[in-house]
């Protein structure tokens, strides 16, 4: 199944509102993907033994989060503290590795 067959299917973002900030059909796939990996396999930890390396960090850490690269801004973000693919409890500055965040939610630098 190919991203175009479950379109608006994304929970807590809506990509639709903005064209701006949809994904390109390359990151629409990136999220189906990690989505169907953590249906198949359950959510994701660095631990977890399924060989796919999250980098979680949190608010604190994340020195990006000013120019938009945060969890809440990606289209994995569930609610405050819940990401559909990461098992570990996150918060909305925080970020991983494996974010898909939309173009236009990301700006050039921290101003």
């Amino acid at each position: 199944m190919k991203w175009g067959d479950y379109k608006g299917d994304v929970t807590g973002f809506k990509f639709e509102a903005n064209p701006e900030n949809r994904l390109a059909p390359a990151e629409e796939d990136f999220v189906y993907a990690l989505r169907s990996i953590a249906s198949k396999y359950g959510k994701l930890a660095d631990a977890d033994q399924n060989g796919i390396w999250v980098g979680y960090e949190s608010a604190a850490e994340n020195e990006n989060k000013q120019i938009g690269v945060k969890c809440s801004n990606c289209a994995f973000y569930e609610s405050e503290n819940v990401c559909q693919i990461i098992k570990a409890k996150i918060e909305p500055d925080g970020y991983c590795r494996l974010a898909a965040i939309p173009p236009g939610l990301v700006k050039k630098s921290g101003k």
